[in-house]
């Protein structure tokens, strides 16, 4: 062979190489890589465990790199595709041959678990909730049933499992923190919150929500899932703790109020109630009792209503203990009641200024005021004050007031007959509905209400809804009159606020609005504490 012959050779020996090297194997590899992926997306082991998978051939050395969750994926992975990886066989004529082509596996797989999954702790005083999400249900079960036996054996209980999102979450490798740092039952309405696996954290409740979200984005909770589960448990925390923060500041002042006061005076078949209470409610039981006890004798009722009295308390039992004797023809009896207390007999026949139950008064009552009912029933009694009391019981003032304030629309009042409150609730309904809910449980039929004339009036008028986004409005009017509409403040949801505003309209004591709209207002305090009013 001649040197031009064995150049010639060289020269078609490395072409055919380049071509091998440079056209061929890059082609081979790309088969090879999708044979490789394809044959992976088909393990149902490893259905979106792969997300973090490269794989790629240097020839038919398969290389993986990247990171999974469990050594059990790698395996799978390695085995997989060193076993299972099938490409067209070469020179196969189209014959449908089909071998495996990898020559080996070199893995730089990493285990790297998903974090743990996160629990909620919302409690009030001794009752809690336990919300969260755990890599599994046997976790999950786990955990709720570790929570519920602490807090059992300490005098609580607890509710609800945390859910599951396996592929999200991956088991902790330990639990032994969170469960030896489970919180003890407590006074009050609280929040703790703890990634699994770690400590417990709790969070304050007067927080701005910001605050409290990246909080929860620490310990691994989820946009979604703060708005559906973490936000609406705190939300509910949040009005616990003002109403035990309102209940707090009502009872201290409740404390410096003076307690109610009742003259229960029984004359042939004849009785007289007269004195100060601090609320309907207890007027009214005062007036059930005595109606139940003394029946069929016919009932003057003079028990006032005012908020400066303690809206708490229960007056000594009325039984017929109270009533004369029944061998003594003609007899009368006085009594007198304080809230709290027991009956204590009044010398009615002795001047008023001489009667002795002065002397056990509490020093916040006003002596005058108590002897001004004494000397009225006194009156009534030896006659000189004829038959019926000098002051008749007034007529119930007839009103609707309106709370509208975030998706909720809240209808109180009284009104004397069933088809004017009918009309009335239909009326808002309309009006409103949707998208607000109605709710009319505090508006009530009253018999003693004066008439309501030229209600539709007043219905045809309803004020309009407030902007979204606002504090709300509070809106008070009598049948037939115009809509008085105030702005939710503040200052309005506090005690007298309604009064202060001024807007009450003539006639209709603020004492009885506020009385009878308390769930309304007590709806907007609370939502006035949400932390987007300032």
């Amino acid at each position: 062979m001649t040197r031009a012959r064995w150049i010639l050779s060289a020269a078609s020996l490395f072409a055919l190489w380049l071509l091998g090297a440079l056209v061929l194997l890059p082609v081979m590899q790309r088969t090879l890589e999708a044979a490789a992926k394809d044959t992976l997306s088909k393990q149902t082991e490893l259905k979106d465990r792969l997300g973090a998978l490269q794989v790629t051939f240097d020839g038919q050395q398969a290389h993986l790199r990247g990171s999974v969750r469990t050594a059990q994926d790698r395996n799978r992975i390695e085995a997989a595709v060193r076993d299972l990886v099938r490409a067209p066989a070469p020179l196969s004529g189209g014959l449908g041959l089909h071998l495996n082509p990898v020559g080996g596996v070199r893995s730089e797989i990493e285990i790297v678990p998903y974090a743990p999954g996160w629990l909620l702790l919302a409690a009030n005083g001794p009752r809690a909730r336990l919300l969260g999400t755990a890599a599994n249900a046997y976790e999950a079960r786990d955990l709720a049933r570790s929570v519920q036996d602490q807090w059992d054996t300490r005098g609580g209980s607890t509710e609800g499992m945390p859910g599951t999102d396996a592929e999200v979450h991956d088991e902790a490798a330990s639990v032994s923190t969170t469960l030896r740092g489970i919180p003890a039952p407590s006074t009050g309405a609280q929040a703790w919150l703890a990634r699994i696996g770690q400590g417990w954290r709790q969070l304050a409740l007067q927080s701005a929500d910001a605050t409290l979200l990246s909080q929860a984005r620490d310990a691994g909770v989820s946009e979604e899932e703060w708005k559906k589960q973490v936000l609406p448990a705190l939300e509910e925390l949040r009005a616990l703790h003002l109403k035990e923060q309102r209940a707090e500041l009502d009872a201290e002042r409740f404390v410096r109020l003076p307690p109610g006061h009742l003259f229960l005076a029984a004359r042939g078949q004849e009785i007289i109630l007269r004195g100060e209470v601090g609320s309907e409610a207890m007027k009214r039981t005062v007036l059930e009792e005595a109606l139940q006890a003394f029946s069929p004798r016919r009932l003057h009722d003079q028990i006032r209503v005012t908020t400066d009295r303690r809206p708490s308390g229960e007056f000594g039992p009325i039984t017929t203990a109270l009533l004369p004797e029944k061998d003594k023809p003609g007899g009368k009896t006085c009594f007198l009641g304080l809230a709290g207390d027991a009956w204590k007999p009044v010398e009615w026949q002795i001047a008023v200024k001489e009667q002795t139950w002065k002397n056990d008064l509490p020093g916040m009552l006003d002596l005058r005021e108590l002897q001004a009912d004494s000397a009225v029933v006194s009156s009534w009694l030896d006659g000189t004050g004829g038959t019926s009391p000098s002051q008749p019981q007034a007529m119930q003032p007839a009103f609707l007031s309106l709370a509208v304030f975030g998706s909720r629309v809240i209808l109180s009042g009284q009104v004397a007959e069933a088809a004017a409150q009918a009309l009335c609730v239909d009326a808002v309904r309309r009006a409103y509905s949707p998208p607000f809910l109605v709710m009319s449980d505090s508006f009530r039929v009253h018999g003693d209400c004066a008439a309501s004339r030229g209600i539709l009036n007043t219905l045809k008028s309803l004020p309009p809804a407030p902007k979204a986004g606002s504090a709300g409005i509070f809106a008070i009017a009598r049948p037939g009159g115009d809509w008085e509409i105030m702005l939710v403040t503040q200052d309005l949801v506090e005690a007298g606020g309604i009064a202060r505003a001024g807007k009450v309209p003539a006639g209709i004591p603020a004492a009885v609005v506020e009385e009878l709209s308390a769930e309304a207002v007590e709806e907007l305090r609370l939502h006035l504490a949400h932390p987007e009013f300032p």
